[in-house]
């Protein structure tokens, strides 16, 4: 069964894990890993008599894997409730684009605005778009460890931090960021075919994190951004932004040629 270590002291090789709600010590002897057991780290577990028999680390492939599933089921149920057509006086379904009149007056307002906007982006983009939000917002795009304790924050928790602490570029980064956020309403408000290139700014909104980020950490100079490198590791939630943003990015532009 699945758990996750919430302590661990490396002075005395023992720590505590969590399986479904309920709370276990364990000690080194039961790890079966070559590294060091560290928070926040999901393990499977195997129980004798209400104590910790083994403890085998999982690895992060197998994780990002099961998340993304578990993501794209949830994505592909939703969209797949959105109404792409609404009901017709006859009871069959139109085209989500045919003339107000051929709807009935008690026809779901919510409904018709719901396919008609899946109408005009279609399922990839407004897909792309939810990834994007998910990944920036929701999983971690940085995680750091240390003296055994381990810990993560999101692209947007990170730039909201840099702000406030004056970082380099952390402002920036926010800002933009929440253009990237704000981009998909552009179609709707700028009839034009280039309004489509809007779907550019969440890969913008990375890339300026990045050069911001290699340029803070050169100017800290080799020997100081070596010894950070051992601490930090870029996480799950930013190669699924990036995925997200080059999607857009090339979606938005597709669109902008099939319009000239």
């Amino acid at each position: 069964m699945r758990g996750k270590i919430i302590q661990y002291n490396g002075a005395d090789g023992s720590g505590t894990v969590v399986v479904e709600g309920r709370q276990y010590r364990f000690t080194l002897d039961t790890w079966r890993a070559d590294s060091a057991p560290t928070v926040n780290k999901v393990v499977e577990v195997t129980l004798d008599n209400e104590l910790v028999a083994a403890l085998v680390t999982v690895g992060d492939d197998v994780l990002l894997k099961e998340k993304a599933a578990q993501l794209g089921g949830k994505l592909g149920s939703l969209l797949n409730k959105i109404p792409t057509s609404t009901p017709s006086p006859t009871g069959t379904s139109t085209d989500a684009s045919a003339p107000a009149a051929a709807t009935p007056r008690g026809a779901s307002a919510s409904a018709m605005s719901a396919g008609s906007i899946v109408q005009q982006y279609g399922k990839p983009i407004l897909v792309a778009y939810l990834l994007f939000l998910i990944g920036t917002l929701a999983f971690n795009a940085v995680s750091v460890s240390a003296f055994g304790q381990g810990m993560g924050k999101s692209l947007f928790d990170i730039a909201s931090l840099m702000s406030q602490l004056g970082g380099t570029g952390g402002g920036s980064i926010k800002a933009l960021l929440l253009l990237a956020y704000a981009s998909i309403a552009t179609p709707l408000l700028w009839h034009d075919r280039r309004a489509w290139l809007a779907m550019a700014l969440p890969l913008l909104a990375l890339l300026w994190a990045i050069f911001s980020t290699i340029h803070a950490m050169s100017s800290l100079g080799g020997e100081v951004t070596q010894g950070m490198s051992d601490f930090f590791s870029v996480s799950f939630g930013f190669y699924l932004s990036l995925i997200a943003a080059l999607a857009l990015a090339v979606l938005g532009v597709k669109r902008t040629l099939a319009a000239a």
